[in-house]
């Protein structure tokens, strides 16, 4: 008799701690990313013979709709220019690409693009973009980083 007691108050004790451990654990998904949410730029020193400027947005149109953008601006008319637009979800410990779309033109020194979204409501999302001009056989690329946004 002593013996089931004593093995009910620990069956007892780990399914509390067991409870206790589901009720206190958030999903991967909903904790931030690490990092400030700040949007950001990259580029190499050799990237900016022709290319002027570059960036992306993700803006949050609620009831789990998105809008990104981006835009590859250079100095002079090109004989190639183009951005590609990624969106991006927090895993819980990853930026994982989504899904990318290119917008590219020729001859020109400005290309922009947009993307309207449906995504999954209680994630993190933000804006990738790749940005990259050739002029004469010279090629330059950099990429930018939009802020992140959790979509309710």
């Amino acid at each position: 008799m002593r013996f089931k007691k004593c093995a009910f108050f620990v069956l007892l004790v780990v399914v509390l701690l067991a409870a206790t451990s589901v009720a206190f654990a958030a999903d991967p998904e909903t904790k931030a990313p690490p990092g400030a949410n700040e949007p950001f730029k990259e580029a190499g020193i050799e990237s900016l013979l022709y290319l002027q400027d570059w960036g992306c947005d993700i803006n949050y149109a609620g009831d789990g709709y998105l809008n990104i953008t981006g835009f590859t601006q250079a100095r002079q008319t090109v004989d190639y220019i183009m951005v590609r637009l990624y969106l991006q979800r927090w895993d819980g410990s990853n930026w994982v690409d989504m899904a990318s779309w290119p917008f590219e033109r020729y001859a020109g020194s400005y290309v922009a693009g947009a993307k309207d979204l449906q995504v999954t409501k209680g994630y993190y999302y933000r804006a990738k973009a790749a940005h990259g001009l050739t002029e004469n056989g010279y090629n330059e690329s950099a990429s930018s980083y939009s802020g992140y946004i959790y979509t309710n």
